[in-house]
């Protein structure tokens, strides 16, 4: 059976949007899909709390220890947008990298809490996907539901709380009798055709009123503040069931923008930096610039209508570039050097950034120089220090740029450890100038690297990696 995550793979191969599901119109592969992903996250926070990846990296966000979203409530719908975004794919890189399958693209599917069915929602107004607290695995087991609730660092640093405490709750008791009023407000806010109204009513209507009702309050609760998590805003990101909350949210917003196409965004909506460091602007158009829709059909019926498999069918497989094999030869080739140059460097091109601190030591057509040639043999011509990154705090694959790549699905930032555009040289003017003499030039001329430790060590040429290196010099 094809999943949300491979059809819309698909989809992405044929350059169409991604579709965003009800999430009680998903199948069961799918339900498993969200499910995986999400304990993914949870995993990658455990195995490293500040790894980008995983979920308490991108749920402080909204509150507890960043409080990114409440300075500014005109860019409500903006800022959401943006953060909803950088979750979902959070969430699709997470199961990519539990899965170790790069043919996905899970999307993250909404919560419509303007609809109640007794078959797919608990007693409480919550789709029982989103509410039971376990589940049946394949294996027939019964395990923890990695939707229900999560790991809250609000609750264990700034509360100090321990155990089940430590996880976020609920307690909907007002929800389920508010859903006609919800989709009451809903329908009022579509006839709204300005921007700046229909998102203050929105937020903090029919917003608000599912953030206070999941949340509700418990008086035997050990927080200070006696209520559930997404009852307030320092709290509410932890809890799994936000994200499909602000998934809704952005569909209100995409539904209204499709009822009034041109209407006139506020200069300062569209300039103000949102989640991710981007401006608002580029978070105007969902189905162009971040290429996502929603659709209220079954993953089945989506599929048929829109022929994606036949047309991903019928593509060309992309082509993938050869990855180039990492220099660890430590002679370099310069052949004919002419003299004359005022400067001259060695340029590496694309070089990684290390984790340890190396020196990198270059020598004149010395084959045999090593770590103990210092630095007034005769052949030494310069060296470069590299300040090391240091050892990767995330989980595995944390600084493999490779798994974080972007395209036009994914206006993230890049990886902070990207190196396309490195630049690192090497200044080799006096050593160079000393071989060469008095002479105009000498051919066939080699530099060999020696590459040492802090501590003076050697270390294997393969410790420095990089994709290319030339001489440039300077008149």
């Amino acid at each position: 059976m094809t999943t949300v995550a491979k059809l819309n793979y698909q989809r992405k191969l044929a350059g169409l949007p991604l579709i965003r599901f009800d999430i009680v119109r998903l199948n069961p592969e799918d339900i498993q899909d969200l499910r995986d992903a999400y304990a993914a996250m949870y995993e990658i926070s455990d195995i490293a709390v500040g790894d980008a990846r995983g979920y308490t990296a991108l749920a402080r966000g909204h509150g507890y220890d960043q409080d990114l979203c409440h300075n500014d409530s005109r860019i409500f719908l903006t800022w959401h947008r943006s953060y909803v975004y950088a979750f979902e794919k959070a969430l699709n890189t997470a199961l990519k990298w539990k899965r170790k399958d790069d043919q996905l693209e899970l999307t993250l599917p909404f919560w419509n809490w303007t609809q109640y069915k007794s078959d797919t929602h608990a007693s409480n107004g919550i789709p029982k996907t989103i509410d039971d607290m376990t589940y049946k695995n394949s294996a027939g087991a019964t395990v923890d539901n990695p939707l229900a609730r999560a790991k809250s660092l609000y609750r264990t640093l700034s509360q100090g709380l321990t155990g089940e405490e430590a996880y976020t709750h609920r307690y909907p008791t007002q929800l389920r009798s508010g859903i006609s009023q919800l989709k009451d407000e809903v329908d009022r806010y579509m006839d709204n055709p300005d921007f700046s109204s229909f998102s203050d009513d929105f937020n903090n209507g029919a917003h608000g009123s599912v953030h206070v009702w999941v949340g509700g309050s418990n008086p035997s609760s050990p927080l200070p503040s006696k209520v559930g998590d997404m009852r307030s805003v320092i709290s509410a990101g932890y809890d799994p069931i936000f994200w499909l909350h602000h998934s809704m949210v952005d569909k209100v917003w995409f539904d209204w923008q499709a009822l009034h196409p041109g209407v006139s965004v506020p200069r300062h909506v569209l300039d103000t930096t949102v989640y991710g460091g981007k401006p608002g602007s580029a978070y105007i158009d969902a189905p162009n610039s971040l290429r996502y829709i929603y659709s209220s059909d079954s993953v089945d019926t989506a599929m048929a209508s829109t022929g994606t498999m036949a047309e991903a069918d019928a593509l060309t497989t992309p082509v993938t570039m050869a990855s180039v094999s990492p220099q660890t030869n430590k002679e370099i080739p310069l052949g004919t050097v002419t003299s004359g140059f005022a400067r001259a460097q060695l340029d590496f091109f694309r070089l990684h950034p290390p984790k340890e601190s190396f020196e990198v030591r270059a020598y004149v057509d010395n084959p045999n120089c090593n770590a103990d040639s210092g630095y007034d043999d005769p052949s030494y011509a310069g060296r470069m220090v590299l300040f090391g990154h240091g050892v990767c705090h995330g989980a595995p694959g944390h600084c493999n740029p490779d798994l974080a790549k972007r395209d036009a699905y994914d206006i993230r930032s890049k990886h902070p450890l990207r190196y396309e555009h490195t630049s690192y040289c090497l200044d080799v003017t006096r050593g160079l100038r000393n071989h060469i003499g008095r002479k105009k030039s000498i051919d066939d001329v080699k530099i060999y690297l020696v590459t040492v430790d802090g501590d003076g060590k050697g270390v294997s040429p393969g410790a420095l990696r990089y994709e290319g290196c030339s001489l440039r010099t300077f008149g």
